[in-house]
């Protein structure tokens, strides 16, 4: 597992950090319903669960339009990453940088020969590959069309893709849908019901793909991996379903102008993104100063991004929040970066 994933608010003590920029989970999600049904439910934790989540793979299938045998709920993402890494042992894979260090954590434990996008690399593989690819991706915040992404799924059956959308509902760009892409035995997609609910404590993914695959994957998953309580608050999420950001509109609308004003008044260099999350370099500290600061003088958590292969020691990331937190953020970093 990657070192320094982003909200590490296990690290500090309780109540000093108090606003949390560093996950990309939004983290003002309104979640009573869901404590008052566990607390109903908290018996289950007397019990052993299903071995595998089947009750909630056919909830997760009849919302996508799809054959129950086409999903595969895990623990969260994470877990579909390191079942698809060892379902393909030994593959060549393919993962451009910078991206979720997970990747290359799970093909290097799995015996997988990795290259990093490069022409050379890339011109010495086999013609049997493997494609690792965060849509939207992070750190950066960008997406791939959805047109381009079909085309070169549907152009190219002798690759395999493997696509994490775990983030889909934090964007308004078009991504691919398991339905549409149902046939496609080269195509495996990563979803997140952790970040679609704001509940990522609950470590509850799933994976959807040709049913032979998915087959395949399930014979390798370990029993009982998803607890008992999280497969009823799955139940609840998808029944209820009430995505974290109410309206999302609005929520990208904040995110722009949280960006602006981090250029414009903090004097940090911020790239473009498409989703809720973005990546920013500054100049006059490392990331890590910088978060070091915000935490203990602000009560602000930020992601150093220095552990992305790729990025320097000058980079960040922060996903947005109230406008009212962001606004904070604007203000620290202005007097620090002054």
């Amino acid at each position: 597992m990657t070192d320094g994933h982003g909200d590490d608010l296990y690290r500090y003590d309780e109540g000093m950090v108090r606003i949390n920029f560093s996950s990309n989970v939004y983290q003002h999600p309104q979640l009573d319903g869901l404590k008052a049904h566990l607390n109903e439910y908290f018996g289950l934790v007397g019990h052993y669960p299903e071995p595998q989540p089947r009750s909630l793979e056919r909830k997760i299938a009849l919302r996508e339009g799809i054959s129950p045998e086409a999903v595969l709920v895990t623990s969260g993402a994470t877990e579909a990453i390191y079942l698809i890494a060892q379902m393909l042992r030994g593959s060549f894979s393919i993962i451009p940088q910078p991206t979720f260090g997970e990747y290359s954590d799970a093909c290097r434990i799995n015996g997988h020969v990795i290259s990093y996008e490069s022409n050379e690399d890339i011109a010495s593989m086999p013609r049997d590959r493997v494609y690792w690819i965060c849509n939207p991706n992070n750190p950066s915040g960008n997406v791939l069309m959805k047109g381009f992404m079909t085309y070169v799924v549907r152009r190219s059956p002798r690759y395999t893709f493997v696509v994490d959308q775990s983030y889909e509902d934090y964007t308004r760009e078009s991504l691919l849908s398991p339905r549409e892409m149902f046939d496609s035995q080269n195509l495996l997609l990563i979803h997140s019901l952790g970040k679609r609910y704001g509940v990522p404590g609950l470590r509850l993914g799933y994976v959807t793909g040709h049913p032979q695959t998915i087959q395949l994957l399930r014979s390798m998953q370990h029993p009982w991996s998803v607890s008992a309580l999280s497969i009823e608050a799955g139940h609840y999420l998808l029944d209820t379903d009430k995505p974290a950001v109410p309206d999302l509109d609005a929520y990208l609308a904040e995110t722009e102008r949280f960006r602006t004003n981090l250029r414009q008044k903090a004097n940090v260099r911020v790239f473009e993104t498409k989703t809720n999350f973005m990546l920013c370099e500054i100049d006059n500290m490392t990331a890590a100063d910088l978060k070091f600061r915000l935490v203990h003088e602000y009560g602000m958590l930020i992601r150093d991004c220095q552990n992305f292969s790729g990025l320097g020691s000058n980079f960040f990331r922060v996903a947005t929040q109230l406008p009212e937190e962001n606004d904070l953020l604007v203000e620290a970093i202005s007097g620090l970066n002054a």
